[in-house]
């Protein structure tokens, strides 16, 4: 392929104000989901608060590359790039549609009178990408280039949409610094391939780039140099087991030393870092020592699936990576012994652990043993009071068992197993970026206490769950907001004081307290509360209902029905007419009536065996559910909000 390909750093504003990009038909459709949306945003939000504290002049933020083939003047196919492409364009229509008052009002306060100002350089960006033969993609695109999310058909962009509306509606107050430094400081770099590239063939060699070496394999190497030869394989041996994310962490360790480590029914955790390296020593199977030059040349990945215990690989899927854990493990077990939170932030993983990397040897060494042990019970606690995804399906909290074969998973919970699962789920579906899971640090941080004191009893658990769902109700929704560390780890319990401002926000009400209503719903049907409604119909229900990744607030009667009156705007508006479901679902429903809705639900538990919001369900057991019928709409906003605050 020829050499010194065309390469233009290009910042956001600079982005959309030049050229046209056009994306393929074989590039996959638009795919990100809100994880991704987020973290991006939050991404840029960091670096724009940190340009904000420094004395220096604000940098240049790096977020990757648009790798294209120019067409002709201006004219260019994108190759590589296209969903942080679109994710911004998505973003930018967001901030100009939905914010434009606010970030204009705070500009005039900040920004000079002599330069354009972020609401000047948002105003003037244009819509300057298409999908070649994707006419749902390039439609959905320019609706939403213009506000308007009604008939949207690509659900991924709407979802995206929402996304950064809420993102957007969370950190009101720095909009404009926001979206100075998106457009002016975060760059992207346009690489243009030579003209007469072999696509074909550069293709093929993106696919098969080499992995890099991952942040937590140089955090490995650092604890580990100033270990001794025996600690080193000690030490390697727990964090390997660990990193394996999609396996429970026994089954990382040779099968001889199973049971001696982890008891006959491997529910037991290690004494101590020593008692572990003379088990090892003594094992008739030692694990190969590897040098630290060999670590970073041949690095164990963790998006690896390769399991050195072949015939005892089983494949789950965990709610969080190997990073994001480290620094769960790093925040609840030095919670006393650090002046700062840990954020949960990846991307910072080595500046987290600096402050314990950047010492003696010797105190490098006393911390790397104590935080590996901090690190294996913390996964043995995760592995099997934390749910997991189980074939892609269904939520899962299991705990492995030792057989005469093999090995077997029974329930974790016993008989408070669905109870456990839907609230772990509850949280996890509320708070899907990895760096917002505040709650897994709570909940990690009680289990490792109670196990510690010999404490812990699994019929607490749930009690626990619901506490701490309380705390981050009244702790973050209430008339005074609590910090997410004093929830996590201090004793607090803040007044049940909700502030019903938090429901009058309309499709920007956030996703926890929909996902903690329908824990509250499901839980006082399972204990026989009956309610005022069409108690036979609800029921019907209840037996499919669980959490999925639900992103869309939908109103119940559309904004704009196809036929009939509009809804009064306060009704129409209102907690009582909205509910939580996908962005597929929202997208079928449109502008469609609630009875055609009621239909479309039924249709969809029958085919998926999937109930996906019980408020819902609840506005579906009503037989009218129009403008004539305003007073059973407010009497069922009472009952849920009854519900939510009990």
């Amino acid at each position: 392929m020829p050499n010194n390909p065309d390469i233009t750093p290009l910042t956001v504003a600079e982005l959309f104000s030049q050229g046209h990009y056009f994306i393929p038909i074989y590039q996959r459709n638009y795919a990100w989901g809100e994880p991704e949306v987020r973290q991006l945003l939050q991404d840029i939000l960091d670096e724009s608060r940190r340009a904000k504290n420094s004395r220096h002049p604000a940098s240049q933020y790096y977020i990757g590359s648009l790798v294209v083939d120019k067409r002709g003047e201006g004219q260019f196919e994108t190759i590589d790039g296209q969903q942080r492409h679109t994710t911004l364009c998505v973003v930018l229509s967001a901030l100009k549609n939905e914010f434009a008052d606010s970030i204009n009002q705070q500009s005039c306060l900040n920004v000079k009178a002599t330069e354009d100002t972020p609401f000047q350089k948002l105003s003037s960006l244009s819509l300057n990408l298409s999908f070649t033969n994707r006419k749902r993609s390039t439609s959905t695109l320019a609706l939403l280039a213009q506000g308007i999310t009604t008939g949207c058909e690509q659900a991924s962009m709407h979802g995206a949409y929402d996304v950064a509306v809420r993102f957007f509606e969370e950190h009101k107050q720095e909009l404009c610094t926001l979206t100075d430094y998106l457009l002016n400081n975060v760059v992207i770099l346009r690489v243009a391939v030579p003209k007469g590239t072999d696509l074909n063939h550069y293709f093929e060699i993106m696919n098969n780039r080499g992995e890099q070496l991952e942040k937590h394999e140089v955090l490995k190497a650092r604890l580990m140099r100033p270990l001794g030869i025996d600690e080193r394989k000690v030490f390697s041996t727990i964090w390997d087991a660990c990193a394996s994310m999609d396996r429970y962490a026994q089954l990382g360790f040779e099968k001889s030393l199973r049971c001696t480590l982890f008891g006959a029914n491997w529910d037991q955790h290690p004494v101590d870092f020593e008692s572990i390296r003379q088990e090892m020593v003594n094992s008739d199977s030692p694990a190969p020592l590897v040098s630290l030059e060999e670590i970073v040349q041949h690095p164990v990945l963790q998006d690896k699936k390769e399991n050195p215990v072949n015939d005892d690989s089983e494949q789950y899927a965990s709610i969080i990576s190997f990073p994001n854990f480290l620094l769960h493990v790093l925040r609840i077990t030095h919670v006393s012994h650090i002046d700062t939170d840990v954020p949960l932030d990846d991307k910072r993983l080595l500046l987290a652990f600096e402050r314990f990397s950047n010492r003696t040897d010797e105190d490098i060494a006393t911390f790397s043993r104590e935080f590996v042990m901090n690190l294996l019970r913390c996964r043995l606690l995760f592995d099997r009071y934390i749910i997991k995804r189980k074939n892609d399906l269904d939520w899962s909290l299991e705990q492995l068992k030792p057989n005469e074969t093999r090995h077997h998973y029974v329930s974790s919970g016993g008989d408070f197993n669905q109870q456990l699962i839907m609230q772990l789920s509850m949280f996890h579906v509320s708070f899907p970026t990895q760096v917002y899971k505040h709650w897994l640090s709570a909940v990690l941080y009680y289990l490792l206490k109670q196990h510690q004191l010999g404490e812990f009893r699994i019929s607490q658990y749930p009690a626990f769950l619901d506490q701490l769902s309380n705390k981050f109700f009244y702790g973050r929704f209430g008339k005074q907001p609590i910090e997410y560390f004093d929830i996590c780890f201090e004793d607090v319990m803040p007044e049940n004081d909700f502030d019903h401002h938090n429901l009058k926000l309309g499709t920007h009400i956030q996703n926890f307290i929909f996902n903690r209503l329908d824990y509250r719903l499901w839980r006082k049907l399972k204990d026989g509360h009956e309610f005022d409604v069409d108690m036979d119909f609800v029921k019907s229900f209840l037996d499919k209902f669980r959490f999925t990744f639900r992103t869309s607030v939908e109103h119940y009667f559309p904004q704009h029905p196809i036929a009939g009156e509009p809804m009064d705007e306060s009704i129409l508006h209102s907690f009582g007419n909205l509910c939580l479901i996908s962005h597929s679902d929202n997208s079928k429903f449109s502008n469609n009536d609630p009875a055609t809705k009621k239909n479309q639900v039924k249709d969809k538990l029958n085919r998926e065996q999937l109930a996906e919001s019980l408020k819902l369900v609840f506005m579906m057991s009503y037989e009218q559910w129009d403008p004539e019928n305003q007073p059973a709409m407010i009497q069922h906003e009472k009952m849920m909000v009854d519900v939510l605050c009990s």
